[in-house]
């Protein structure tokens, strides 16, 4: 008997470890993107998905790898943002000054990141709103 509630005690301990260790969570980088203007493929980094909205408005961040020929090339990061009934605007880490850019269709880093955190857009002309 005493066997018996030894075998179950490590099973339900097995089981513990086992459930435990499905919660737990991996970076993973997901294409999204190729520019073929500049041979580059885009990568999300989708762990850096950070995002906030308030009654103004509302806008998330994202960290991209930018490969060549498999090579990093560079990390960008992108901001993207929304006032109000605005269209939606970004600005990155490489961009000179404060000014941003309106976000023109069909941006992949744009569309994972708002598929990611489940917010809807859609496209009127050539922006996003």
């Amino acid at each position: 008997m005493k066997r018996l509630w030894q075998g179950f005690f490590i099973c339900c301990l097995g089981l513990v470890f086992m459930f435990a260790g499905m919660n737990s969570a991996s970076a993973t980088d997901v294409w999204v993107d190729h520019w073929n203007y500049e041979n580059i493929d885009i990568y999300v980094m989708n762990d850096t998905i950070t995002y906030s909205s308030d009654s103004n408005g509302r806008g998330f961040s994202v960290s991209t790898k930018f490969v060549k020929n498999g090579q990093l090339k560079q990390i960008v990061v992108w901001n993207f943002s929304k006032f109000r009934n605005d269209m939606w605007r970004y600005r990155t880490n490489t961009m000179r000054g404060g000014h941003t850019t309106v976000v023109i269709p069909h941006n992949g880093v744009f569309e994972y990141g708002m598929n990611q955190i489940g917010w809807r857009y859609y496209i009127d002309q050539t922006y996003y709103y």
